[in-house]
């Protein structure tokens, strides 16, 4: 009996500290994720090299494709001189997922607070923009490996087959 009430001890204890590691690696990672919006908001990416790893990918809204932190840190200074100088970025929400003990998978739902008109004259960023986040874990620290950024479609929205059946389960 001694044995079996060490065991659930064991058991019960080895859960709730995996659980509590999870959420401080997951803290960690919306930790990162906020540098991000905190850099965007403040229109300088100086700081990149606290968030982002060398040889990440960014492909944005628009279907750009930058490679390595230099191109994606000089990509969002320039277009932030142009585009974005003075429209903030509100995170809408995010949810993690550990995929390891050392990558992660984050989905971040945002918006720009107001619409931007781009050089053809055309309105981009009344809808929200959902970006898949792939992080790594690389000498304790979380680093944004991999970003692809596309914009909600509010028409097409009700047509999501998965939304759809469930609405025809309930």
């Amino acid at each position: 009996m001694k044995n079996i009430l060490l065991l659930a001890f064991t058991m019960v204890t080895a859960y709730f500290g995996t659980a509590q590691d999870t959420m401080s690696e997951k803290m960690a990672i919306q930790s990162q994720i906020d540098a991000f919006f905190t850099s965007w908001n403040k229109h300088d990416f100086s700081d990149m090299k606290n968030y982002v790893a060398d040889t990440s990918d960014f492909v944005n809204i628009v279907g750009f494709h930058w490679k390595g932190r230099k191109d994606i840190e000089y990509a969002h200074q320039t277009v932030h001189q142009q585009l974005f100088k003075d429209k903030p970025l509100r995170k809408i929400s995010s949810q993690i997922r550990l995929l390891t003990s050392d990558v992660a998978i984050a989905h971040v739902v945002m918006r720009l607070v107001s619409p931007v008109i781009t050089p053809d004259g055309s309105k981009i960023g009344d809808n929200d923009a959902l970006a898949t986040f792939v992080f790594i874990k690389k000498n304790s620290t979380w680093m944004i490996t991999a970003v692809e950024n596309v914009e909600v479609s509010e028409v097409a929205k009700p047509f999501n087959p998965v939304v759809v059946r469930d609405k025809k389960q309930n």
